[in-house]
């Protein structure tokens, strides 16, 4: 059981300056943008570049860096959850049925010829992309538009916090 003091000092101490810091000079329509911004770049099934398009996009749109970036990370494990779908949407979307393959026929691969199973699974990863990127704009406006009634009602104008 935690007591009163301890449950204080962490809101008071970390969880309070972390969502002030958030939502500095956030208004509903940019924090539903950040939202759908960092979750639509955050489950991309290339791993590594994460990050940088994140940081890059976000400040294009001059939208929170750290805000959009946390919402990424939050939500990286749909980034592993999501690749096997993207890479078969891809797969069919591209009509390359000789990409599908199970676990043990990549492990096969690996063992018989390692570049030919590198080739392979790069060349799903693309296609993987790609269904990403056709389902990205659909999925960041379902969720732009999701999300912005629900700050709306939480975040009321008057509690907008200003950069200083």
């Amino acid at each position: 059981m935690t007591s009163p003091n301890r449950t204080g000092f962490f809101k008071r101490r970390i969880s309070q300056p972390i969502l002030n810091l958030l939502k500095q000079g956030m208004t509903p329509p940019k924090l539903s943008l950040t939202c759908a911004v960092g979750t639509v770049l955050g489950i991309i099934p290339a791993f590594g570049i994460t990050t940088v398009l994140v940081t890059l996009v976000a400040a294009r749109l001059k939208l929170n860096i750290a805000a959009t970036i946390l919402i990424s990370y939050l939500v990286q494990p749909l980034q592993l959850l999501l690749l096997i779908p993207f890479a078969r949407a891809g797969i069919a979307l591209f009509q390359l049925e000789d990409l599908q393959f199970t676990l043990d026929e990549i492990l096969a691969l690996f063992q018989a010829d390692w570049l030919q199973a590198l080739h392979m699974l790069w060349l799903a990863n693309l296609v993987a992309v790609v269904a990403w990127f056709i389902l990205a704009a659909p999925i960041a406006a379902l969720l732009y538009y999701s999300l912005l009634p629900v700050f709306r009602k939480v975040i009321p104008a008057t509690s907008i916090i200003r950069p200083v």
